[in-house]
């Protein structure tokens, strides 16, 4: 018995018709007949009352009706149950530390490996370990190594931040600089929040610095960028998200806490379900 046969009973059932049943599914007559007849010598009863022109199920077959067709159901359930599970393991869901790294990581890796539907979120805060032990995500990107041995954490991509500079800016002397180095005045900001604006807006308060951050959506920021002599910053991971116009030079800023490593941090039990980022992130580096 297979299923064939339970869904070759079920249709002549429905249409009481050997005829009609071989026609919907382009099978001969005689092949549906041989078909009911071996499942009729499986169950070593009759399940159809015969006429010239029609068969019609008799208490017996409406007996087998009912259980074929909860056989039938539980299959389908059964291949839904599957493929779900099968679509949540090629599910992943990534936080991101900055939204420069982020902005960079996703096409990237969706363009590599199209199989994965990536769920990305930006990730702000110290509990890593607590949201990955929790399954909040299988992976995040961090800053620096997560201090916990459930948790692997590998070197992935550095990232710096540019001071964008005006062309008629007394900035431009400089090589590299420092954030302690810009002369009071206001800076532009995206208002996307991440790791590097936390480290920026710390330094300007631990140090006293006379500069204000100017927070704005990412439109105007960028309208902003091209059409004022406003001091700015912009990430090298970022870099290609943004044309800051043929006006501006970028200039590399110094500070240790504006220059990172980022790194892949993962439960080690989880690592099979990460293995395609983490191979993709080592080819990448």
């Amino acid at each position: 018995m297979d299923i064939t046969q339970l869904q070759y009973f079920k249709l002549i059932a429905e249409t009481g018709s050997l005829t009609k049943a071989a026609g919907i599914l382009h099978i001969s007559q005689p092949a549906m007949s041989a078909m009911l007849k071996k499942f009729e010598e499986e169950l070593g009863a009759e399940l159809f009352d015969r006429s010239a022109n029609r068969i019609h199920l008799n208490k017996t077959g409406e007996i087998a009706l009912i259980h074929v067709n909860t056989i039938l159901r539980n299959i389908e359930q059964m291949r839904a149950d599957v493929k779900s599970a099968s679509q949540e393991n090629l599910t992943l869901s990534v936080a991101f530390c900055d939204p420069g790294v982020r902005w960079f990581c996703v096409p990237r890796f969706s363009l590599a490996h199209p199989e994965v539907i990536l769920k990305d979120e930006l990730y702000e805060g110290t509990e890593a370990s607590k949201l990955l032990k929790e399954r909040i995500y299988d992976l995040i990107v961090t800053p620096e190594k997560v201090p916990d041995s459930s948790v692997k954490s590998t070197p992935f991509l550095k990232d710096q931040v540019f001071l964008s500079v005006p062309e008629d800016s007394s900035l431009l002397k400089y090589e590299t600089i420092s954030v302690k180095d810009i002369p009071a005045q206001p800076m532009l900001y995206p208002q996307i929040g991440g790791y590097f604006l936390s480290q920026m807006e710390r330094l300007i308060a631990e140090n006293h610095l006379p500069i204000t951050l100017l927070k704005n959506n990412f439109n105007i920021y960028q309208h902003l960028i091209r059409s004022t002599n406003f001091l700015a910053t912009i990430s090298r991971l970022s870099v290609d998200l943004r044309n800051d116009g043929t006006h501006r030079k970028l200039i590399p800023m110094s500070d240790p806490e504006l220059n990172v490593t980022f790194y892949l941090s993962y439960l080690t039990s989880n690592r099979d379900k990460v293995i395609k980022f983490l191979t993709w992130g080592k080819e990448l580096c």
